[in-house]
């Protein structure tokens, strides 16, 4: 990494495709009839487990260079995997297959790492034991957990929270259970999959936060390109508002509404971004120019934009930390069960270089002030790719090179990260 430090980038990049997207075209291509071919899919340890679960339960998928198919005969001939499943450190594979297995009627049992196994599992449970799911978990809380075949009903369901993995879980076991599943949504959360059930032929509407699925329609196959992923086009386009004379494009990324909050914020910050939206339909796709930026603004979020950017929250701490005015974070409490304490990790990483902070149950505010790097630092990653990444990009504007215990879990979204990041670098 010494490689990136006292240079300027420029460039045009296409960063991974979405994980979000890449996990739910293969559990849709797995419940559907026919043959579906997936372009561009984010090639990750975290969208594999996603695959190899859907092959352990019936369906035939392969790989041919940047485009995975996914054959299948439909949903009532996939059967209970032979064995227990692993979903390694994804947490959106844990969760929405609780719904999808459930759906299915098949007998199941799976647990992930150390960090999946002390992850909650019971808001999930909740609302999919009201349609009459049969689902255990270690503690009442956690994995492992185990699904018994029950027959499901249609139930109408209010959210507590904003949670795609907890809509889509209910909405997956919805596409078998009987009759009209509703899930009511009082500020929204990313809706890839009500976009990408429609696409497969489910009868499905949304409308002002509510959404209807008829349970018993079978889905047919139907092809998917991948965007790229929004989550990891922000450590570039933080880059290059950070760096001075720095400019990087990101192509082909994802623009929709329910994940692209970091812009939002990014434009509350006077950052010097443009956004080009292309055409197209079902997902919204664009490109976004970010250039250096000296003087950066303050910024205060909470509420319905927080499920916007939840994953985006640590690199936006970084450039918070670089404004000349302080930035705050509220409703984020999620953040502390993600594959670390995010809250926690963020503010014990950067309160080493000086950076200042008032820490919240549910957020934190970054305070103005001078940043004090020292070559060498020792920082810890947490096996968590969003803190290693954000560590990386500090690193890079900086100049400073800094001891980073693991950098090995950027692989969970973002394998070619640092390669990427060198296709940038300008000649000294």
């Amino acid at each position: 990494m010494k490689q990136l430090l006292n240079r300027t980038f420029e460039g045009t990049l296409r960063v991974p495709g979405d994980k979000s997207i890449t996990h739910r075209s293969l559990m849709l291509a797995a419940l559907a009839e026919g043959r579906t071919e997936i372009h561009l899919p984010l090639k990750s340890e975290d969208t594999y487990r996603t695959m190899e679960i859907m092959r352990a339960i019936g369906a035939d998928i392969t790989e041919s260079g940047d485009i995975w198919i996914v054959e299948s005969r439909g949903h009532a001939h996939l059967h209970s995997p032979a064995g227990p499943l692993y979903t390694g450190n994804s947490g959106t594979t844990s969760r929405l297959i609780i719904g999808l297995l459930a759906g299915l009627g098949l007998e199941a049992e799976f647990s992930g790492d150390d960090s999946i196994n002390r992850r909650p599992m019971d808001r999930v449970q909740r609302p999919l034991l009201d349609m009459g799911a049969d689902i255990r978990l270690k503690d009442e809380k956690y994995p492992p957990v185990h699904i018994y075949p029950k027959p499901l009903k249609a139930i109408d369901y209010d959210m507590p929270i904003a949670s795609a993995q907890v809509k889509s879980a209910v909405l997956l076991a919805g596409l078998f259970a009987e009759g009209t599943t509703v899930v009511r949504e009082s500020s929204p959360s990313r809706d890839h999959s009500e976009i990408m059930m429609k696409q497969f032929g489910a009868e499905l509407s949304s409308k002002d936060g509510v959404i209807s699925l008829t349970g018993g329609k079978n889905l047919t196959s139907a092809d998917v390109t991948v965007p790229g992923d929004i989550s990891s086009a922000a450590f570039p386009l933080a880059l290059a508002i950070l760096k001075p004379g720095t400019s990087i494009t990101i192509e082909n990324v994802s623009l929709n509404p329910t994940r692209s909050g970091i812009l939002e914020v990014l434009e509350m910050m006077d950052a010097n971004i443009e956004i080009e939206t292309l055409p197209g339909d079902g997902e919204a796709i664009g490109n976004i120019t970010a250039s250096y930026t000296p003087e950066l603004r303050g910024f205060d979020i909470s509420g319905e934009i927080i499920p916007r950017l939840i994953d985006e929250i640590p690199i936006l701490a970084l450039l918070a930390a670089y404004s000349n005015e302080s930035c705050t974070v509220s409703d984020a409490g999620e953040l502390r069960f993600k594959e670390t304490d995010r809250i926690r990790a963020v503010v014990d990483e950067l309160s080493k270089f000086g950076i200042r902070f008032e820490e919240k149950e549910d957020g934190f505010t970054v305070l103005p002030g001078e940043i004090e790097p020292a070559a060498g630092t020792a920082v810890k990653g947490y096996h968590d790719h969003r803190i290693i990444m954000m560590l990386i990009i500090f690193s890079i504007v900086s100049d400073t090179p800094l001891n980073i215990d693991d950098t090995s879990a950027i692989d969970i979204s973002y394998p070619g990260f640092i390669n990427d990041l060198e296709s940038l670098r300008k000649d000294a």
